[in-house]
């Protein structure tokens, strides 16, 4: 699975304000690790709006309605909840998770 790649993932069941059942999420762990190790780090899609920086971004997919990508929602999972392949998000929109991402996380 390489970094960028958009999938279904079963996040099973969770209680607010954790996301889960089958969901569209993004790998966000780079893909020379996501070779090694049985889990990746995703990152959950909703169809919730609206963007709210750096919390909530919009993303586009082919084939998809607008989603935006929940930053809070980041979680590890294993290989095994990912299911098939949605497409690959565009490396201007990896950056821009990256930028939330560094915000969220920070100081």
């Amino acid at each position: 699975m390489r970094r960028g790649t958009a999938c279904w993932v079963n996040l099973g069941t969770g209680a607010p304000p954790e996301l889960s059942k089958v969901r569209p999420g993004i790998v966000l762990s780079n893909s020379i690790q996501n070779e090694r190790l049985d889990s990746v780090v995703i990152v959950p899609l909703s169809a919730q709006a609206p963007e709210i920086w750096p919390l909530r971004l919009r993303v586009e997919l082919a084939g998809m309605k607008t989603s935006y990508v929940v930053i809070p929602g980041i979680r590890q999972v294993s290989k095994s909840r990912l299911q098939e392949p949605i497409g690959a998000v565009a490396a201007a929109t990896m950056a821009r998770i990256g930028d939330a991402l560094a915000l969220y996380l920070g100081e």
